[in-house]
């Protein structure tokens, strides 16, 4: 009984110190927060987010190149000079020495009125004219012996000066009675015929000029800084024909409805072969450009709705690289805004952001 009652403590006592060894030992890590920061913890948490995993990309690196640039556009060929003929000189026609659509040189004669009545009076002004100096030269005989006042003196002279501008006006409408080409060009237009009465101001006809001939073409308003003096161009007719020629003209004026520049061309048209009034196709030669190319499926849109194209930078990382097109082509486009040498995403891109890391797979 004695053992039994002393046992009893025993235990409590044994229990006890267990259980306080137990907390000092190892209870407090369990049953109170650490307020410190393990360092150990710390430095695997930043290490883990800073090695997030790398997207895997194919890519290619891209070398600048040099393209001969073109601007399609579409015109329409002019004459180079257009002269509607006026009749000068009131009478019968007597002759049309040319026949409507020939070729005639500058100075050839076109049409003949009669003159007949004309030459007469041209004799009877002359004659006129010799009168009036025989007279003149007589006053001024006797003015010298005072015997004939100034104001005869003066009259004589007023009276030739007027036989003068007479036969002179005579001479000019024999001039005008013989119409000539003022420039080397087509008949293309005849309103008259022989035997008709004309009166001045009448129309004749229509003088053209087609060599060179003129190729009119409207440039838009974004594409004018591109257009110089003499910027060659290549013309296509739709029967097959082609030529070149070269800017001769730009308007310092835009149309008011479309908005576009007119620039002429001169084309060389030696045997008149080229009509005017056609639709031509023109295809601008543009000076040469440093640019590259890829396929047109690579591009995309950056923030600001540019279009764009996604490279790597020398951390690998994604660049959105906005981009200005200057040609396409079937199978690709040529752009110009990026370094000489570039490295660009081909597969994947689709599947990263600017910004991200990306493990390259550099094709050749």
């Amino acid at each position: 009984m004695e053992f039994k009652s002393k046992v009893g403590p025993i235990t409590a006592v044994v229990v006890t110190v267990a259980a306080v060894t137990w907390m000092i030992a190892g209870g407090n890590g369990i049953t109170v927060s650490p307020t410190g920061t393990n360092p150990k913890e710390n430095t695997a948490t930043s290490q883990s987010t800073e090695s997030k995993p790398a997207y895997p990309v194919q890519a290619k690196t891209l070398t600048t190149k040099s393209i001969e640039m073109h601007l399609p556009l579409s015109g329409q060929t002019l004459a180079d000079e257009t002269l509607q003929l006026i009749n000068s000189y009131q009478g019968r026609i007597t002759k049309l020495p040319v026949e409507k659509g020939r070729f005639v040189k500058k100075g050839t004669s076109l049409l003949q009125i009669d003159t007949r009545t004309l030459k007469i009076q041209i004799e009877q002004a002359a004659l006129l004219v010799k009168q009036r100096q025989l007279e003149l030269d007589g006053i001024k005989k006797l003015n010298a012996g005072n015997l004939a006042s100034k104001v005869n003196l003066a009259q004589a002279e007023t009276d030739l000066a007027s036989a003068k501008a007479t036969e002179r006006a005579l001479l000019v409408d024999l001039e005008n009675a013989n119409l000539t080409a003022p420039f080397s060009g087509i008949l293309n237009v005849l309103d008259v015929q022989e035997g008709q009465v004309l009166a001045v101001g009448a129309t004749i006809g229509t003088l053209v000029s087609v060599n060179p001939i003129k190729v009119s073409v409207n440039i838009p308003q974004n594409k004018i800084q591109l257009i110089k003096l003499g910027t060659q161009g290549n013309i296509r007719l739709e029967s097959g024909y082609e030529a070149e020629g070269f800017v001769s003209y730009i308007s310092a004026t835009a149309n008011e409805s479309s908005r576009t520049i007119t620039v002429e061309m001169q084309v060389d048209n030696p045997d008149n072969v080229i009509p005017a009034g056609l639709t031509a196709a023109v295809d601008f030669i543009l000076d040469e450009q440093r640019a590259h190319a890829f396929s047109p499926a690579l591009l995309t849109l950056d923030d600001s709705g540019r279009t764009a194209i996604k490279t790597i930078d020398i951390d690998n990382k994604v660049v959105v690289s906005p981009v200005e097109i200057v040609k396409s082509e079937r199978d690709q486009v040529w752009v110009r805004g990026l370094p000489d040498n570039v490295n660009i995403i081909t597969v994947g891109q689709g599947f990263v952001s600017a910004g991200d890391k990306v493990e390259a797979h550099y094709q050749n």
